[in-house]
C-alpha cells in the first residue's frame, strides 16, 4: 500500500494522479460479454447449460438441471447452522424495518385551476436479483437486493446464483427462503443477466435486473440496460476511511482489509494527519493480512490502495467528495462535523465503533452500493428502485377550457399542429 505525503490535495499532488488512474474503467471484457449475451439471445437454455459447465464446473444436460428444486430450498436449513440462520433472521428483520420507513405516498390534489393532479407509486414484476458466488458467496446479498423489493410489493423475484460443481451455498438457499423466493438458477455470470433480460423457455424474462457481481455481470447489465431495468452497473468495491492521529491502527486497517479481501481490484483509500500513524496503519495491514485465508487477494488489491497525509484533516471532505466513495468510514473525536461537507458517498459509518462490515450486514440500509465514483450521481440499492411513479392527471370541460389557450399556443410554437388540433377540436 503506497504512502502518500502531499500534505496539500492538488491536481499535482501524487495522491490525486493514483486516484486518476484507479477510476479508469475496464473495457477488455466487453467483447467477451458481447458474445455470451448473443448466443444466450440465439440459443437460450442450451446456451446457459453450455456456459455453466465451461465456466461453474457442472455437468448438466438439460434445462431442468438449471433450477434449484423446492426440495433444495426447504432442506437447505438442515445444512445451515442454528447460529447463521438467527443471525440471518435478524438481519432480515432489520433491513425489512429500515425500508419500511422509506416507502413514499400517494399524492392527489386539485389545483387553482381544477385540475387534478398527482401522482401514485406502483411495484415493478418481476424482479431478478443477482448474488454473487465468485470468489466467495453472500446469503447477505439475498437479504439486501430481496427485502427492499419485498417491502415495495414486488410479488415475484427470480434469482440466479452461480455455482460450484452444481451446488449452491445453502445459506444462500436458507435467505432465499426466509425471503419467500421460489424461482432460482443455478447460473451466474453475464450468461444470467443475459437470461433475466431475454428470457429462456425455462427462465422467465424480468423487467428488472438489481445485486452486485464481478466485472462480466457489470458489463452485461450495461449492455443490456434498455431491455431491461438495472439498480446500477457495479464496478470493485471500495471504501475510504478518515482517521485522526488518536484512532487505533489496529482497527483502521481491519476495516481496509475487509474490502480488500473481496476481490483483487478493490481498493481501500486511508486519510490521515500524521505520518506516524500511516506508518502504524501500514505496518497493521501487513501484520493482519497475513494472518488471513484470503491474503493472496489482498496483496493484489493493496496495489490498488493508498495512505494520504494531509496537514489539515477539515480538508479530508473535498478528497472524499472527488474519490465518491461506495463506503466512508468516519473514524475521528468528532465525526459528526464532517458530515455537512459530504456530498458524494454510497454510505457514511460515522464513529471508532461503526465498521463497513456492519453496514455488510445487518444494520438496515442495503449493502449494494454505487461504485467507481458514481456516487457523484446514483444512490444506494433501496425501495424505490423497486417502485414506479405514475403521474395522474383530469381535466373537466371547465379546467380543460383554462389551459387550452396557452396549451395551444405553446403546440403552435413548436410546429406540433396534431397537439394543437387535439385542443382547438374540443372547443
Amino acid at each position: 500500500m503506497k504512502i502518500f505525503l502531499d500534505k496539500i490535495w492538488s491536481e499535482k499532488s501524487g495522491f490525486y494522479k493514483f486516484l486518476s488512474a484507479s477510476q479508469k474503467p475496464n473495457l477488455s471484457v466487453t467483447k467477451t460479454v458481447e458474445e455470451i449475451i448473443g448466443e444466450v439471445k440465439k440459443n437460450g437454455d442450451a446456451a446457459l447449460i453450455s456456459y455453466s459447465n465451461k465456466f461453474d464446473k457442472t455437468s448438466f444436460k438439460k434445462s431442468e438441471d438449471l433450477c434449484v428444486s423446492q426440495k433444495e430450498i426447504l432442506n437447505s436449513e438442515k445444512f445451515v447452522s442454528k447460529e447463521v440462520r438467527e443471525a440471518l433472521k435478524i438481519a432480515y428483520s432489520r433491513i425489512e424495518s429500515y425500508h419500511k420507513k422509506q416507502l413514499p405516498k400517494d399524492f392527489d390534489f386539485t389545483d387553482k385551476a381544477g385540475v387534478r393532479l398527482g401522482n401514485f407509486w406502483r411495484a415493478i414484476d418481476p424482479v431478478g436479483i443477482y448474488v454473487p458466488g465468485g470468489t466467495a458467496s453472500y446469503p447477505s446479498s439475498v437479504l439486501m437486493s430481496a427485502v427492499p423489493a419485498i417491502v415495495a410489493g414486488v410479488k415475484e423475484i427470480v434469482m440466479c446464483a452461480p455455482t460450484s460443481a452444481g451446488k449452491i451455498n445453502p445459506a444462500i438457499l436458507f435467505a432465499a427462503k426466509i425471503c419467500g423466493i421460489k424461482k432460482i438458477y443455478k447460473i451466474g455470470g453475464a450468461q444470467a443477466i443475459a437470461a433475466l433480460a431475454y428470457g429462456t423457455k425455462k427462465i422467465e424474462k424480468v423487467n428488472k435486473i438489481v445485486g452486485p457481481g464481478n466485472s462480466y455481470v457489470a458489463t452485461a447489465k450495461k449492455i443490456l440496460f434498455g431491455e431491461v431495468g438495472i439498480d446500477m452497473i457495479a464496478g470493485p468495491t471500495d471504501v475510504t476511511i478518515i482517521a485522526d492521529k488518536n484512532n487505533n491502527p489496529d482497527w483502521i486497517a481491519a476495516d481496509a482489509l475487509s474490502q480488500l479481501e473481496h476481490g483483487t481490484d478493490s481498493k481501500a483509500f486511508i486519510i490521515t494527519d500524521d505520518k506516524n500513524f500511516a506508518l502504524k496503519i501500514s505496518a497493521a495491514i501487513a501484520s493482519l493480512s497475513q494472518k488471513l485465508p484470503r491474503k493472496k487477494i489482498i496483496e493484489q488489491s493493496l496495489k490498488n490502495s493508498a495512505i494520504l497525509v494531509i496537514k489539515n484533516l477539515d480538508d479530508a471532505a473535498e478528497i472524499v467528495n472527488f474519490i465518491a466513495p461506495e463506503h466512508l468510514e468516519i473514524a475521528t473525536k468528532n465525526p459528526q462535523r464532517f458530515l455537512p461537507k459530504i456530498k458524494n458517498a454510497g454510505a457514511i459509518f460515522l464513529g471508532n465503533y461503526t465498521p463497513e462490515a456492519i453496514g455488510d450486514y445487518i444494520a438496515g440500509p442495503s449493502h449494494t452500493l454505487p461504485t467507481s465514483s458514481s456516487a457523484k450521481f446514483s444512490s444506494g440499492l433501496s425501495v424505490f428502485d423497486f417502485l414506479k411513479r405514475i403521474s395522474l392527471i383530469s381535466c373537466d370541460k371547465k379546467s380543460f377550457s383554462k389551459l387550452a389557450k396557452a396549451t395551444s399556443i405553446l403546440a403552435e410554437c413548436e410546429g406540433l399542429d396534431a397537439h394543437k388540433l387535439s385542443i382547438e377540436i374540443r372547443k
